[in-house]
């Protein structure tokens, strides 16, 4: 009800701000250099030097390989030279995105019987297999059926630095033009790096562009887990051909676990229900991968900057009002001409109605402070 009785002029009034103008070059020269230096920012820095006119995506593509390469090794104790192929070298031979080089292979004849059983210690009977007489031996491993060496293993150090990689990577941006695909070399003819249009890496050049580098000879005996990105950066409005594209190589391994570097596995051939032959291979991991981002023209995004820049203009005023206030010469004039203090209410004393109770209720407090209004 108190609504309804305000005045209308009153309850609908319009607050307008009082502009002060400060005639002082120093102060508009500030303004205007303070203008000037958001609108260099906007269009040097954010349009020229960061395209902030762009549309980016990320994606990630798809890489193949294939390994090429052939040596003769000899192996610990022995005079005779074995012929390794890629095929041997490379296992297993089809993984996406993946390649693994042996780099030291050791062999072991074995023969399934009853013996002790290296891959299992024990203290005492119980922790060996159940219901095959096993036996828990003085040297703490079981004895029981399982496969055994029948000679100590021929061990093979293979120089497998020089084997080349074939990589062919591709990525596409989905978002941006789903029609074009950039990375993908129609020939297939291999140029090795560090060629114009490469596609082939020698072991030793993947190792080399890790960094810190790493030398062969250094993860030659305990192998490595080396992780290898193409990675490009394009221009999807323009030709796929000119996609530049820049190899990041780091090894991962060592980061995953400082004890325990290295990487190997095992795995047999079979040549008769009870004979069999175990390949304990140490070699170099490659995962292979391939990331970029996309970039293209947008009229949104460029919009979107312009607004913002516009936005910045906002703030040349309000440096320049706390400048004009602390940083000039002149500033306690300039403080007096936009500041108007008006007297302090709390002091001025209004007659009191006749007759009015000193009760202090708040139906009379607030007639009092409608009558002082009026007055005033």
């Amino acid at each position: 009800m108190d609504l309804l009785k305000e005045d209308v002029d009153r309850l609908l009034s319009y607050n307008t701000k009082m502009q002060v103008n400060i005639q002082d070059k120093k102060l508009g020269i500030t303004n205007i250099l303070l203008q000037l230096l958001i609108v260099g920012y906007i269009v040097v820095y954010v349009f020229m030097v960061k395209e902030g006119y762009l549309k980016y995506e990320q994606a990630r593509g798809i890489a193949t390989t294939q390994v090429t390469g052939d040596l003769l090794a000899i192996s610990s104790g022995s005079t005779e030279k074995r012929y390794f192929s890629a095929d041997e070298l490379v296992y297993p031979p089809l993984e996406n995105g993946n390649v693994f080089v042996t780099t030291k292979l050791t062999v072991w004849q074995q023969t399934r019987r009853v013996c002790e059983d290296k891959t299992m210690p024990c203290t005492e009977v119980g922790h060996c297999s159940k219901n095959v007489d096993a036996a828990c031996t003085e040297d703490g491993f079981c004895k029981e059926p399982s496969w055994c060496d029948d000679a100590p293993g021929a061990v093979y150090s293979l120089d497998t630095g020089g084997f080349q990689i074939w990589v062919k990577s591709a990525i596409q941006f989905y978002q941006l033009d789903p029609s074009k695909i950039f990375g993908a070399v129609d020939d297939p003819k291999p140029v090795l790096w560090p060629n114009e249009g490469f596609n082939t890496f020698a072991v030793k050049d993947l190792l080399g562009l890790c960094d810190p580098p790493v030398r062969f000879e250094e993860v030659r005996e305990l192998g490595a887990a080396i992780e290898v990105q193409f990675v490009y950066d394009c221009s999807v409005s323009g030709d796929p051909a000119e996609c530049p594209v820049k190899i990041v190589a780091r090894r991962i391994d060592a980061q995953l676990d400082e004890n325990h570097i290295g990487f190997n596995f095992a795995y047999p051939e079979y040549t008769s229900p009870t004979t069999r032959r175990l390949n304990d291979v140490r070699g170099i991991r490659f995962y292979i991968r391939t990331v970029g981002t996309g970039k293209q023209p947008d009229v949104t995004v460029a919009v979107l900057m312009v607004s913002t820049g516009i936005a910045l203009l906002g703030f040349a005023p309000v440096i320049t009002d706390y400048m004009l206030e602390r940083c000039f010469k002149n500033s306690q004039k300039y403080r007096a001409r936009k500041f108007e203090i008006s007297e302090d209410f709390s002091e001025i004393e209004l007659p009191k109605k006749a007759g009015a109770a000193a009760s202090g209720m708040c139906g009379n407090v607030e007639e009092s402070e409608d009558e002082e209004e009026d007055e005033f």
